[in-house]
């Protein structure tokens, strides 16, 4: 027997028991949650065409609970007649999803910073400070919405016109990522106990924003998730929005701050779990990471998440229920519009 209520509060149960960089995608709209009979948690989902079921982020529990949560979930979807795909797992969790009878795979990995000693002094950062000048120079200014910012249908208007011209960007057939990607949503209901958008405006125009979305237990902080700028933005800009972030984080003791989760990024054999993965989908990610730029641009925002001198790499998998198959890999592709 499951449960899936209307009104479960999935912040609380993140606050609770989340640890993972980019737990909060369990909050996106049209991502479903399963629980199980006394157990004090949740899994975050999507179905992906008509066979598989993709688990996101990690099991929310307690430690003793997990395995029952996961084995509650397993009757559930076999009962739907859907395999299970974890994706976006940490080693601990995709451990316990290979001792269920899952492949499980490296597919990229997560950036972290801790803020307590971070500071962009230094010979390392000269080319960052540089780029941040930029932008001051231009006349860009960084504020944050519902701070100095004022909510207004005028701020959310250009919003939604800086998300036009980034998509514009990307071709003429270009969709936005799904389910693993945070959302802004309605200004009007922004709440910055989890959510924080920082907003760079030049001349009163808003060219870029990004947005903060909450990280908990042992990555408590704030992780930069959505980020997006005018195709004219100045030079910098983004850079300027997360300093100016990260001043604020620094001034309010916020410990950490993540760059989230990059597909096909710091793949390395001694990452492997060698009880559990696959030699096919350890093959077909190599090359992906070499060809699959269509896919997903990995290497430019691995180069973005490394200017800011992450200190914390943790590798994150994807496990298939079974074995690992190139069909359910399709349908988990399409599930994020990656294809």
């Amino acid at each position: 027997m499951s449960c899936m209520p209307q009104g479960l509060d999935v912040a609380a149960v993140l606050r609770r028991h989340a640890n993972h960089p980019s737990a909060f995608l369990a909050t996106n709209e049209d991502t479903q949650h399963f629980c199980a009979p006394g157990v004090d948690g949740m899994i975050a989902y999507r179905t992906a065409g008509r066979r598989y079921v993709v688990m996101v982020a990690g099991l929310h529990a307690p430690e003793a609970q997990k395995g029952i949560l996961l084995d509650h979930f397993m009757r559930w979807s076999q009962g739907q007649r859907r395999k299970v795909i974890g994706v976006q797992f940490l080693k601990e969790d995709a451990e316990l999803l290979g001792s269920r009878g899952f492949r499980v795979n490296q597919i990229g990995a997560s950036y972290s910073r801790s803020l307590d000693s971070f500071k962009l002094a230094g010979t390392p950062f000269i080319k960052l400070r540089n780029k941040i000048s930029k932008a001051r120079r231009a006349g860009v200014e960084v504020q944050e919405v519902g701070g100095t910012l004022e909510v207004s249908p005028e701020l959310q208007a250009q919003l939604a016109d800086i998300d036009a011209s980034w998509l514009g960007t990307k071709g003429s057939h270009a969709k936005e990522l799904a389910f693993l990607v945070g959302q802004v949503g309605s200004l009007a209901s922004l709440d910055r106990s989890v959510k924080r958008l920082f907003v760079a405006r030049q001349e009163g125009r808003a060219v870029a924003y990004v947005l903060y979305t909450a990280s908990f237990g042992q990555y408590q902080g704030w992780m930069h998730d959505l980020s997006r700028r005018l195709a004219d933005a100045p030079t910098g800009v983004m850079e300027l929005i997360n300093a100016t972030a990260i001043e604020c984080f620094k001034a309010e003791n916020v410990p950490m701050l993540n760059f989230g989760f990059t597909p096909l990024t710091s793949l390395g054999e001694k990452f492997e779990l060698p009880t559990y993965h696959s030699r096919m989908a350890r093959w077909v990610f190599q090359k992906l990471a070499r060809h699959g730029s269509f896919i997903y641009p990995s290497v430019s925002q691995l180069q973005y998440k490394l200017k800011w001198a992450p200190n914390i790499i943790e590798p994150e998998y994807i496990a298939f229920q079974g074995g690992f198959s190139l069909g359910g890999l399709w349908n988990f592709l399409r599930l994020t519009r990656a294809i």
